[in-house]
């Protein structure tokens, strides 16, 4: 009975780990657009397509006629860990995800629009060589989600126009990890939850076309999952390590984003986006377990900056349009706490993107390098003591039809 008294202990811990990383490092991708990602989705106070509805529901109110998207991200990445003993490097397994989106937005008057978006945000993980010497603490993570997100938006004058949304959240994690050595094996753990919070923004035309500011606040979601640990220990140890049920319950955080939009010329476009999460809201978790009592565990996150800067410059060629941009994304994880299951770190993005408009068509491109600064585990208690290198690539397509602009 200790044995597995202490594996349902861990195992429910590995289950909210698996589900910890849906934040704005990590396991969310925040780029849903592709004419936004090729902007480093510095596009607050710019928006100017149905993903408005995500990026800022405010911007809705200054758009026209009808529109419908349908795309995705294509996300790649790469890991390698170096350990501090100076032994041989490991790599994870190559990291392929489809994330994909669709917005539709239309006018029901002058000043009164409606939005909806479909989207998956979160849907990462990795996977490591199942005999690594940090199969303990991860082998395989994964977590995916699907968002709707209807939204409302309303107009006041020429200058100001408001939205807001509500977001219904379906969850789900699977995780596998090794048993310790004494045990041999491995055990899966699988999860689901719903959740809901809301998002609201507004938008300010200060100087219409030329200067625009914006603002937008998405809430916080908690998230109480029910999973179920399959266990396939040594045979010995197979009645000792019956599956069951765990639970625990996780609250992400509140999200704020400003954003400047100046253009100085007709073709070019400037915009600016800092944004704010409140990582507090992760300070610890309380553990519930059928067999055990619970446990309350300090994580410690401080609250993350990003910072992103785009531009787009609108081409001679009628229609056509190119973009870049930069992004800074702070790591709010600290070292002591840094788990293999998502060995996240300080990031540099660098993005490109290229547009094309006709007549009621529409199609975008966009890709972000996104170059993970090298990060140390120090802690050893989440996973083995070393250093995390992560590379990562992200390409969007999305196809528009907007009638009545």
């Amino acid at each position: 009975m200790p044995v597995c008294r202490s594996m349902t202990l861990w195992v429910v811990l590995v289950l909210l780990l698996a589900s910890a990383p849906a934040r704005a490092g990590g396991y969310l991708v925040y780029d849903v657009s592709a004419e936004a990602l090729g902007k480093a989705s510095a596009v607050t106070a710019s928006v100017d397509e149905p993903a408005a509805v995500w990026f800022n529901p405010g911007g809705l109110g200054f758009q026209r006629g009808q529109a419908v998207s349908l795309g995705g991200t294509l996300a790649l990445a790469g890991i390698t860990f170096d350990p501090k003993d100076g032994g041989a490097a490991t790599h994870s397994k190559p990291a392929r995800f489809v994330l994909p989106a669709f917005f539709a937005a239309a006018a029901v008057s002058d000043r009164l629009h409606l939005g909806v978006a479909g989207l998956t945000a979160f849907g990462l993980g990795v996977a490591w060589p199942s005999d690594w010497v940090g199969r303990e603490s991860a082998i395989e993570a994964k977590i995916q989600t699907f968002l709707v997100n209807p939204t409302v938006a309303y107009q006041i004058n020429d200058v100001l126009s408001v939205g807001a949304g509500f977001q219904l959240v379906r969850g789900a994690v699977d995780f596998t990890n090794a048993l310790p050595a004494l045990v041999g094996g491995t055990v899966r753990v699988g999860g689901g939850t719903w959740g809901y919070g809301g998002n609201v923004g507004l938008m300010a035309r200060v100087i219409p076309e030329v200067l625009h500011l914006g603002l937008t606040y998405r809430s916080r979601v908690k998230l109480a999952f029910d999973g179920r640990a399959d266990f396939d220990p040594n045979p010995e140890f197979a009645t000792s390590l019956p599956d069951q049920p765990g639970t625990a319950t996780i609250t992400l955080p509140d999200i704020f984003t400003a954003g400047v939009m100046w253009r100085p010329t007709p073709a070019v476009t400037v915009s600016f986006d800092p944004n704010l999460v409140l990582w507090g809201t992760y300070d610890k978790v309380v553990l519930h377990f059928e067999t055990a009592p619970d446990r309350v565990l300090g994580r410690r996150f401080h609250s993350a900056v990003t910072l992103r800067l785009g531009g787009e410059w609108s081409s001679p060629v009628p229609g056509l349009s190119l973009r870049a941009g930069v992004i800074f994304d702070q790591n709010p994880s600290p070292e002591d706490t840094l788990a293999p299951s998502l060995p996240d770190s300080n990031r540099l993005d660098g993005a490109l993107g290229v547009g094309y408009r006709r007549d009621w068509f529409k199609a975008d491109i966009g890709y972000l390098f996104v170059y993970f600064l090298p990060t140390q585990s120090v802690g050893g208690t989440e996973g083995p003591e070393g250093t995390y290198h992560t590379i990562s690539h992200l390409v969007g397509i999305t196809v528009s039809a907007q009638f009545g602009r």
